[in-house]
Parts: structure tokens; sequence; C-alpha cells
């Protein structure tokens, strides 16, 4: 062989090689996956689920989202609504206080989280949720309006 194969055949083992090392990382990391489940990754999917009282596989598919992204606060905010609906208070307010630690000012955590206090008793922490809301997006916001609501109507 001479020295211009032996440049091209040590190229080409260089590119098959980095190919090998990033698929499996790409695999190991969930970049990529051996399945057609696009569904665990689609938000949009998943608040169809949610839409449909499909909880349970919106849970499912949320807490695979919540493993490859952990500090989404979207995420977080769904699951816990999920678990909440589900009836997982507990968890659903672990997962509320983790969103609102990400973003303190998410209008729907705070909304659902005030429903939370609200089904537990808790009005005070509700209404405090309220107000925090009417400094985020004021009193013509849906989040702000669902949670005043929920609270006049108890």
């Amino acid at each position: 062989m001479n020295s211009q194969s032996l440049a091209k055949l040590a190229k080409i083992t260089a590119i098959a090689g980095a190919i090998c090392l990033y698929s499996n990382a790409g695999f190991a990391a969930g970049f990529f996956s051996s399945s057609n489940d696009d569904a665990a990754t689609d938000l949009p999917a998943v608040v169809e689920l949610i839409d449909a009282g499909k909880y349970s596989d919106a849970i499912d598919s949320l807490q695979k989202m919540k493993k490859a992204d952990p500090e989404n606060a979207d995420v977080l905010n769904y699951l816990a609504y999920s678990q909440r609906k589900s009836g997982d208070l507990k968890a659903a307010e672990s997962n509320y206080d983790k969103a609102l630690k990400i973003n303190p000012d998410h209008p729907g955590a705070l909304e659902y989280q005030g429903e939370l206090y609200i089904q537990t008793g808790r009005v005070e922490l509700a209404k405090q949720n309220l107000a925090h809301l009417k400094d985020v997006c004021g009193t013509d916001c849906e989040q702000y309006e669902d949670l005043n609501k929920a609270l006049a109507g108890m």
C-alpha cells in the first residue's frame, strides 16, 4: 500500500469510528430512539393526551421527557398537572415546586399549584399564587382568571 492509500484508509477508519462513537453516545443520551415512539419527546402530543384525560399515558411520556431535560419548567408543570388529576398530590406538589424554582413566574405552574392548594385546603397559599399571577400577567390573563374563578367557586 502506498502512503496515499494509507492516508485514505486512516480517514475512513477515523470517520467510521466517530460515527459509531457519536451514534452510541446519542442513543445513550436519549437524543436518538431505537423505536418510533416520538410521542415521548413531543410536548404537543403529550398535551393532546392530557386534554383527552389520558393522564397515565401522559405521565409516562412526561417522565421520559423529564429524564432527558430535568430543567424544563413546562414539562414539570404538565407532569404535575397530570399527577394531580390522577390523584398523586404529593408528586404533583413536588413537581410544581421544581417548575417554579426553575421559572418563578411560570403562569401555568402558578395557576395549577394554586388549584392544588385549593384542593388540599390551603386557600391562603392559593391567594398568594393569585397575587403573584397578577404581578406576572395581570388580571386579564387566562391563568389569573381561572385561578380566581376556582377561588370564588369554593
